[in-house]
């Protein structure tokens, strides 16, 4: 089976894809990485995996449900939700879906980047725009992560993982010595921060396969997670137990 890795941008040019095999004998065998990934390449990876494989993508899979109100809103000319509170106070409440508080409190303090505040819009604008091809062929995604592919956080796998913020093929192997990458790819990992977080994701995508990943508990979270998406943070510990 494989495991299908993607750091998405806004802009083909940096993002990038990674592809791991697992032959099932106690190991993974990385493929060289796919830089510069068109939405048609894109789609093409995602569509075409098959029952049991998997996909993880570094980007928010939606937008927070209090900004989404609060936009539905304003375009149609009714109260905005803030009204009658502090500006600041309910800008708080728009700013982080219910995934990155979660990530957020069990990272001890990192926040991950706010889709409804920052440039990362254009990235989740851009896979609406992949999902909605998806679903077009009959390959729906689950926001949640309980289909083929699942929203990860690279920054956050290698930190449960107990790997550096350097993005090293080196310090990657050492911890997870079942790799098998030849020097080609070692070269390619190590020479885009791109390529190297996508092959993260592949490896989160077969943490999310394995069930080594937190997923929604509770109506809340199932709510939020279908509408907002779910960052799917592998347990601590696990990557020596992904094959």
């Amino acid at each position: 089976m494989r495991t299908l890795g993607i750091d998405l941008a806004a802009s083909p040019r940096t993002t990038a894809a990674a592809v791991v095999t697992w032959p099932g004998d106690g190991t993974a065998v990385v493929s060289p990485p796919l830089l510069g990934c068109t939405d048609e390449v894109l789609v093409d990876l995602l569509g075409g995996l098959e029952q049991g494989e998997g996909a993880g993508v570094d980007c928010p899979f939606g937008w927070p449900i209090p900004f989404v109100e609060a936009v539905a809103a304003h375009a149609a000319g009714t109260p905005w939700p803030g009204r009658g509170t502090g500006s600041s106070a309910h800008r708080a409440t728009l700013r982080h879906r219910r995934t990155d508080i979660l990530t957020h409190q069990e990272l001890g303090g990192r926040w991950p980047l706010s889709v409804a505040f920052d440039r990362l819009g254009a990235t989740t604008a851009r896979w609406a725009h992949l999902a909605d091809e998806l679903a077009a062929r009959d390959r729906p995604v689950a926001r949640d992560g309980s289909g083929r592919i699942a929203e990860v956080y690279p920054a956050a796998s290698r930190r449960q993982w107990g790997l550096g913020p350097e993005r090293s093929t080196a310090e990657l192997r050492a911890a997870a010595p079942w790799l098998r990458l030849g020097p080609a790819e070692r070269a390619a990992y190590d020479g885009s921060e791109h390529a190297f977080d996508a092959l993260i994701a592949a490896l989160a995508a077969r943490a999310v396969r394995r069930g080594l990943t937190r997923a929604p508990a509770g109506p809340e979270e199932t709510h939020a997670a279908a509408v907002e998406g779910w960052i799917h943070i592998p347990r601590a510990g696990t990557l020596p137990v992904l094959p």
